[in-house]
């Protein structure tokens, strides 16, 4: 199974990091902007209704094209590294309806490692 071209689209992806000020307070920031290659379309079906019940409305199903690796990190969390080096992991911005240069609209809440690197994301 391929992807169809004529449903690709191109998002930004944003690397998400944690910062904590002086006072130790935390704050999310996201980093520059890697373009990926995939189709989106909106969650449906009685999992995902079950699942996320009201917040369905919210969420919306990414399939990035293209082959990746698995890799783990010293603190046992899941990264999924694409042909181009885009490194994803959950909790990450994507910029699915704004410019690159913009806050991301959505943020990744789930990975599933299928043939497709598949995501749900979640509207910020």
């Amino acid at each position: 199974m391929r992807l169809r071209r004529s449903r690709l689209e191109e998002f930004f992806h944003k690397k998400m990091t944690v910062k904590k000020d002086k006072e130790g307070s935390t704050s999310e920031e996201y980093g520059a902007a890697s373009s990926v290659t995939g189709e989106s379309w909106p969650a449906s079906g009685k999992v995902q209704a079950e699942q996320y019940g009201q917040r369905l409305n919210y969420i919306r199903n990414i399939r990035i094209q293209g082959s990746y690796k698995i890799q783990t990190d010293e603190k046992g969390r899941m990264h999924y590294i694409l042909e181009d080096g885009t490194d994803i992991e959950e909790r990450d911005g994507i910029c699915l309806y704004v410019a690159a240069d913009q806050l991301p609209d959505y943020r990744i809440i789930s990975i599933k490692p299928y043939r497709f690197l598949t995501m749900e994301v979640e509207k910020i």
